[in-house]
This record gives structure tokens, C-alpha cells and sequence, in this order.
């Protein structure tokens, strides 16, 4: 996934989870790749709503969540949450709202509120939708608030219901949206390697074992300040 990319926090709160995760075509697809190791499925466009249904049919306990990408669910998912509603499954789906096609090629879609060719149109409230649908709940959260992510994902895994959380932030191709990279106090640092589970492309080690930022690529999205618990990466205002 590309550096500051909104999708990586999710699956990071997921691995921290151990959560069952079942997923979909698109870019996210990368979460199940090492060191994230995040999603343990994909088959088709739609599969991340249906096998979360198959895996809780099949597997009474245990944290199954399904993931799938706003533009796909719009294009295959919604007849799969209301199947999962109509048949009584509890879990989450969690609808990773970047605002565009990122993976082909950042087209527009239904819930953008524009066109292909770029003209204002009516937006589809995936909101409104996931509810019709008959999910039991639905959250939106900026995948960037890590804490406030665990705290929600803990609460709806707990609960008997269906939920829907859509994570939203746009797609760091199209966002303006630059932060100071975060600031390395090497003294601080004990080569845990904990950082690196995130797999940002900026963040790389020497030979020694210290991180090494380049800064060309980090956007400042502060996701390895969130998970560095010794104060090596810290947040620079500037």
C-alpha cells in the first residue's frame, strides 16, 4: 500500500485484533500481505461481505470481519449485507471509503457525487443504504483516529448484531493533504521493529537495526507514531 494510504491503519487494528479477515478486490487486497498479514481471503468482487456470512454460518466463535472498498461494494456488496441481514448474521463489515476507483485507476463512482466525466450528481449515502440494507448499526470514522478504530471494532465484535463501519478519508493520490513526517529521536529508539509491522514504504532500517524515514515519501499520516510505544517517532509540528 502507498505511504499515508487510509487503508493501512484498518488492517493494522486487525492484525492487533487477530481477527478472521475476509476480503475483496482492490487495493486493500495488499493487506494480506507480510508483514501485515491482515486478510486471510479474496475471491471475487462481493466475497468480503458473502464469506464473512459463510465463516460466522460455520464458525460460531471467533472475530470475523469482512472488508470490502466503497466503489466495490456499491458494485457487488450491497445484495451481500442484505442476504447477511435477512439471514441473522452477527459481525462486522467494514466498508473502506476512499472516495474513488483507487486500484484501476481513481474513476469516480455513485458515492463520490460526480461523474466520470467530472460533472456534479446526485451521492449515493452508503450510510442510509447500509441501514436499508438492515445492518443493526452503522459507524464513520477517520481511519486515522487508530484508538478510537480499536475501540469501536471492540464494541461491535462484542455485540449480537450486524454493523457496518465505513472508514473514510480520501485516497492519498487525490488528497492535498500533507503533514511534517514525524521526527526519530534515535536515543529512544530500542529496534523492536514494531514501526516496520506497518509496512509504510517511507520507513526502512539500517544495518544496525534503526529506522531510517525518508522523508520524500512520508505524507505525515503519524500512523508509526501511533504504534511506537518508547517515543522514537514523534510528531513535529513543524
Amino acid at each position: 500500500m502507498c505511504p499515508g494510504c487510509p487503508h493501512r491503519p484498518v488492517f493494522w487494528v486487525l492484525k492487533k485484533l487477530k481477527a478472521i479477515v475476509t476480503g475483496d478486490i482492490g487495493c486493500y487486497t495488499l493487506g494480506a500481505a507480510p508483514p501485515l498479514s491482515a486478510l486471510h481471503s479474496c475471491l471475487c468482487m462481493g466475497s468480503g461481505v458473502t464469506f464473512q456470512e459463510g465463516l460466522r454460518h460455520a464458525l460460531k466463535e471467533g472475530k470475523i470481519v469482512g472488508v470490502i472498498g466503497d466503489s466495490t461494494f456499491i458494485h457487488s456488496g450491497i445484495t451481500g449485507l442484505i442476504n447477511s441481514a435477512y439471514n441473522k448474521v452477527k459481525g462486522v463489515i467494514i466498508i473502506l471509503d476512499n472516495r474513488t476507483t483507487a486500484m484501476t485507476g481513481l474513476q469516480e463512482h455513485p458515492g463520490t457525487g460526480r461523474t466520470l466525466k467530472g460533472e456534479s450528481t446526485s451521492q449515493l449515502d452508503l450510510e442510509k443504504l447500509c441501514l436499508a440494507c438492515g445492518a443493526h448499526t452503522v459507524d464513520i470514522i477517520d481511519p486515522y483516529e487508530v484508538n478510537e478504530l480499536e475501540n469501536i471494532l471492540r464494541k461491535r465484535l462484542a455485540e449480537e448484531n450486524l454493523s457496518v463501519i465505513i472508514t473514510r478519508r480520501e485516497c492519498m493520490l487525490l488528497s492535498k493533504e500533507r503533514n511534517n513526517p514525524p521526527r526519530y529521536l534515535k536515543e529512544n529508539c530500542n529496534r523492536c521493529g514494531v514501526c516496520l509491522m506497518i509496512d509504510c514504504p517511507a520507513l526502512m532500517q539500517d544495518e544496525e537495526g534503526y529506522i531510517v524515514l525518508n522523508e520524500s515519501l512520508c505524507t505525515g499520516c503519524n500512523l508509526c507514531v501511533e504504534v511506537c510505544k518508547f517515543q522514537a517517532l514523534v510528531k513535529n509540528a513543524g
